[in-house]
């Protein structure tokens, strides 16, 4: 029974930090109350509400100042980088999995952005990436590709799709990373090749175009994996 109170006391403190958010009381940046202000507001124990508190920081929504005290987190994608990292480590998730959501995502990503439009300053940024990954290798090459993934992600302008697929981009990297770091030099030109290829059917509005060069990319990082 007491395991069932101290269950029911902290999830009390994590269920009332939530709600402040929901309510806009707490928004990004946002100090919590203390310690001891939640464990009096609920009636609840303060090793209740320093549990909650840690769960929270887990889970990457809350971020501790030293001397200062807790806020929300301004990556709140963390959170959901968290999740997905823990899930794979248990195996509830598979990195088969990861690719799966990546490629059906990344196919509504291009089709934000045929939709929304795709500005001059990030095909500009687009070109920059490339040309920089022509001589680049190793993790160099692995951060740029990454850059070039999320300058399409950030190009939806659409806040939750930048969010979710910044976290999973990020966990589908840590395992991408090795591929791209040991591929041989005529899989590195292919990779590279596809990169060039999706730019170009962007820059030339060819949907169709772009959506067949995303298959290919994950069909090839798929086969590497």
């Amino acid at each position: 029974m007491r395991k069932n109170s101290t269950t029911m006391e902290y999830q009390k403190a994590i269920d009332y930090i939530f709600q402040m958010i929901k309510d806009g009381k707490l928004i990004v940046g946002s100090k919590i109350p203390s310690e001891r202000d939640i464990a009096e507001e609920l009636g609840i124990g303060r090793n209740s509400t320093r549990e909650a508190i840690s769960i929270l920081r887990g889970m990457g929504l809350i971020e501790s100042v030293h001397g200062s005290g807790n806020y929300i987190a301004k990556d709140s994608g963390r959170t959901i980088w968290h999740i997905v990292s823990v899930m794979l480590a248990l195996g509830s998730i598979s990195m088969k999995d990861i690719l799966e959501f990546r490629r059906e995502m990344a196919r509504s990503v291009v089709e934000l952005i045929f939709k929304n439009g795709f500005a001059d300053a990030e095909k500009e940024n687009l070109e920059k990436i490339l040309d920089e990954m022509i001589s680049a290798s190793g993790k160099e090459l692995v951060m740029l590709d990454q850059e070039f993934h999320i300058t399409l992600i950030r190009a939806t302008k659409n806040p939750l799709f930048v969010i979710v697929m910044e976290a999973i981009a990020e966990v589908y990297h840590e395992s991408m990373s090795k591929v791209i770091e040991e591929s041989d030099e005529e899989t590195t030109m292919k990779f590279l090749m596809i990169h060039r290829k999706i730019c170009n059917s962007i820059v030339e509005k060819d949907e169709e175009a772009c959506l067949k060069y995303i298959r290919e990319h994950y069909d090839l990082a798929e086969s590497k994996l």
